[in-house]
């Protein structure tokens, strides 16, 4: 019984030990090619090769010079085999690795959020990603083979750019922004990224990136609009030169051709138009805040109001504006002016031709600016409020002493000479003031001044 153990343990080692040779292929090749050169050895003595080789006959067979001769043999061929098994494991594991790296390159290329096109040395297109099609409107089966610079994706002005720009692109990579093509036709902005793809030293393709920078560049006007209007606010200018600058930077975020700007005068409880560019109607007369009209509705509400003719028909809050509106118009946007809450008018762009020329996307961008329109113009009012108290009087709007003084100084020089003043006095108006109070004074004043 111990015995049949012991058999069985050894055995079970004797194959433990084979999978382990079997694991390292080198090495189990090595041992059977060992195994066949030996039998060759005894197979070439059994049929006298040796013998011929040595140029010995059977009978005066020498195996010392026999071994001389095998022995090298089996060495230089192992050694052979090993180095053949070694150079062939070596070049599976560089396949499997550059099967790998194309595989991790085609999933980066292919997953890229970027429009990426990868081309040959020529400029002709290999390949797209997604996000390529997705921007450009075109699918691999369109393009590939097709030369990028033959105009698909570039104006009629800008081929001379793109084929520069492949011939720049093979010196090293660069980047470069301008206007590209859809398939559709629209021209949008982007930013354009080169780089080469290199391969043992040698170029094997380019691959392009392409980014719409359509949001970006118009983030960065909006900004630029913003900083230009809060620095005006701080300037000398006038409100009647804040309102041509107002629609000036605004004209470069978004279409101004009719364009006027609504203000709310407290005090008599009306709306009148400081400003007004409108080619069907160039002057707005004053109206009341509870007029009938899509701009008092705004200002009434504070709220923002996009309308076109679908919207003015479809939608039955609007049918109390539908004869305002009229048949001319076709868009019309209209957002707030606030400042702290409180409404002091409106800005409003329209078109008369167009229809598509305006989007309730707009209402955000108009927004935006609103706030610092607002404050520009409310900043104005007050420093002009403040100048004209400063040389007028408060009850009788008449030029005040400060003004009298000043104006004295002026025209205190010879070349306005001669010079008169006359001088105005309201008998009684202490015995008016003590008889029926100081009010009636101040509307005696009043009338007198009007």
């Amino acid at each position: 019984m111990k015995l049949k153990l012991d058999l069985e343990d050894k055995i079970l080692k004797l194959q433990r030990w084979i999978e382990k040779i079997k694991e390292n292929r080198e090495v189990f090749t090595i041992i059977v090619m060992v195994i066949l050169l030996c039998f060759i050895a005894c197979l070439s003595e059994v049929l006298y090769t040796s013998h011929f080789l040595l140029g010995t006959s059977p009978t005066s067979f020498n195996w010392r010079k026999a071994l001389f001769l095998i022995i090298p043999l089996i060495f230089f061929g192992i050694l052979a085999i090993a180095i053949i098994l070694r150079f062939v494991r070596e070049r599976k594991k560089a396949e499997e690795v550059l099967q790998k790296s194309q595989q991790e390159f085609a999933s980066l290329f292919n997953s890229s959020p970027e429009a990426l096109v990868y081309l040959d040395e020529k400029g002709n297109i290999l390949n797209i990603n997604p996000r390529f099609t997705e921007l450009f409107g075109y699918n691999l089966n369109e393009v590939k083979g097709r030369n990028l610079d033959n105009g698909m994706i570039h104006p009629p002005e800008k081929m001379e750019e793109g084929k520069w720009m492949t011939e720049k692109a093979l010196k090293g990579k660069f980047y470069y922004e301008s206007i590209r093509k859809k398939k559709d036709g629209t021209l949008f902005p982007v930013s354009i990224s080169v780089s080469r793809v290199m391969l043992d030293g040698k170029l094997q393709g380019m691959i392009g990136m392409y980014r719409d920078i359509t949001e970006r560049n118009q983030s960065e006007r909006l900004h630029q609009v913003l900083y230009n209007i809060s620095k005006v606010t701080n300037s000398a200018l006038s409100l009647d030169q804040l309102y041509p600058l107002i629609h000036q930077e605004l004209g470069s975020i978004i279409d101004t051709s009719n364009f006027y700007i609504a203000l709310v005068d407290e005090k008599e409880d009306k709306i009148f138009f400081p400003y007004n560019i409108d080619h069907a109607k160039p002057i707005h007369l004053p109206r009341t805040i509870n007029h009938n009209s899509l701009v008092a509705q705004v200002i009434r509400t504070g709220n923002s109001i996009f309308v076109n003719r679908e919207i003015i028909k479809g939608k039955k809050f609007m049918m109390e504006f539908r004869e305002w509106f009229g048949t001319l118009r076709k868009v019309w946007l209209g957002v707030p002016l606030k400042v702290e809450d409180r409404v002091i008018g409106a800005i409003v762009v329209q078109s008369y031709t167009n229809p598509e020329l305006y989007s309730e996307k707009d209402i955000g961008l108009l927004e935006f600016v609103s706030s610092q329109v607002a404050t520009a113009i409310e900043c104005k009012r007050t420093e002009e409020r403040i100048r004209y108290l400063s040389f007028h009087d408060a009850l009788t709007d008449l030029y005040n002493r400060a003004y009298f003084e000043e104006e004295l100084e002026r025209y205190n020089f010879p070349r306005y000479y001669p010079l008169s003043i006359m001088m105005v006095d309201i008998n009684g108006l202490k015995v008016i003031n003590d008889t029926f109070g100081h009010h009636e004074g101040d509307r005696l004043l009043q009338h007198f001044a009007s």
